[in-house]
């Protein structure tokens, strides 16, 4: 198992100001182009915000930055459940003055399926070095990025697979566990007791978070509020 670094906080907001500093001062240290896989949903949205803030806020230059999504669903940027979508949302600012760029896991193709040749070319292509950093979510069942229990969490060696989401069977690419694990570090955004009590089990469970913990090459820092 890795070693895993827990950072409680009292909430949200004090989360997302240590967590976006952290994340803003690996930018400016880079002396190479750097890259983040970000997870989706409404929690990482705070940090999202405040990075944007502080991106605004600071002068460039800085390495060039790309960002992907941990996964996301087959749905068109402007549909409010689109990860790539509430990224532009939640950084505006630094959208206009370019600060980054978004490398997609979508295309025109009908299905995830049908676009998962296509997508991890892409990704094998722009971006072949590990991420400087992964930010993860995790579902109370579990499941990091799409990749649910009892499900694949990776597919024929490709960086990226089609996924379902078990209750709903809506359609989803997701980074594979190889990919994800490709990184020099792992940040967890967790909230609640209930996912804390889940991540403490992890080791004894059969779980995509447990793969994660077990295979992982760089310690995991816990960010958690209640």
């Amino acid at each position: 198992m890795s070693t895993i670094r827990y950072h409680d906080f009292d909430d949200i907001n004090a989360l997302s100001k240590s967590l976006s500093q952290q994340w803003l001062d690996i930018i400016y240290s880079a002396t190479t182009p750097v890259s983040f896989a970000l997870a989706g949903g409404t929690t990482p949205a705070p940090i999202y915000r405040q990075l944007d803030a502080l991106l605004s806020a600071c002068a460039t230059p800085h390495q060039p930055i790309t960002l992907v999504a941990t996964d996301e669903r087959w749905v068109d940027d402007a549909d409010a459940q689109s990860n790539e979508g509430l990224f532009r949302r939640c950084l505006p600012g630094s959208a206009a003055r370019q600060d980054w760029q978004l490398l997609s896991l979508k295309n025109e193709a009908p299905t995830p399926a049908a676009a998962a040749a296509a997508i991890d070319a892409r990704l094998r292509e722009q971006l072949p070095n590990a991420f400087n950093a992964v930010l993860l979510g995790m579902g109370a069942d579990g499941h990091i990025a799409s990749l649910f229990p009892g499900a694949p969490v990776q597919q024929d060696q490709r960086t990226c697979l089609a996924a379902l989401h078990p209750q709903t069977q809506q359609s989803r690419m997701s980074l594979s566990l190889p990919r994800l694990l490709h990184t020099e570090r792992i940040w967890l955004l967790i909230s609640g007791a209930e996912k804390r009590r889940v991540l403490e089990d992890a080791e004894q469970q059969q779980l995509p978070i447990s793969a994660l913990l077990r295979d992982a090459g760089c310690p995991i820092d816990v960010f958690w509020c209640p």
